[in-house]
């Protein structure tokens, strides 16, 4: 499943890569593959619980670093036949080119 993720620490001012980063640790210790992109990070998840799991740690790191509120934005793609990130985006690519 492909999953993109947005978390947003809500209280904790203007500047926000150091929360950021954090999320990203997370989702580094937990070995799941992910690209970061300016406004998200998308990541492949084998299931819900698993993406449910990974965001209940990133909101537990995120509140022990201060955030007293946390906005959580999620898109998910789940699809029987089984696909990844550079798949997706290949197929676009190659029509582009046509």
């Amino acid at each position: 499943m492909i999953v993109e993720i947005s978390v947003v620490p809500i209280g904790v001012g203007e500047s926000l890569s150091s929360y950021v980063s954090e999320a990203l640790k997370v989702i580094r210790e937990k070995g799941v593959k992910y690209q970061l992109n300016p406004m998200g990070t998308v990541l492949e998840v084998d299931s819900f619980s698993e993406l449910g799991e990974l965001l209940d740690e990133i909101r537990c790191r995120l509140e022990e670093m201060g955030a007293p509120r946390i906005y959580v934005v999620v898109k998910a793609d789940w699809r029987k036949k089984a696909t990844d990130m550079e798949h997706k985006v290949k197929a676009v690519e190659e029509k582009l080119r046509s």
